[in-house]
């Protein structure tokens, strides 16, 4: 699973990636973020590799970015 961030000022974007077989995972950390962080904007998408990524504010995004490498780790 990787997880990146990027800051582009007020705006700031997260990319969470990962393979099939960690969809469980990969669905905790993504809802995990967007729980933390409800104004931001999602899109997903992908098959084998699946993509997902988040935007909006750079406060909102930090906290779920946070949120994001917590949940991945356990």
């Amino acid at each position: 699973m990787n997880i990146e961030f990027y800051n582009y000022g007020t705006k700031a974007k997260i990319i969470v990636t990962c393979w099939l077989w960690e969809f469980r995972r990969y669905n905790r950390v993504v809802d995990a973020a967007l729980f933390v962080a409800p104004e931001v904007r999602h899109q997903s998408g992908g098959g084998l590799l699946m993509k997902t990524v988040i935007t909006g504010k750079t406060v909102p995004m930090l906290r779920a970015f946070k949120v994001a490498k917590q949940e991945a780790a356990q």
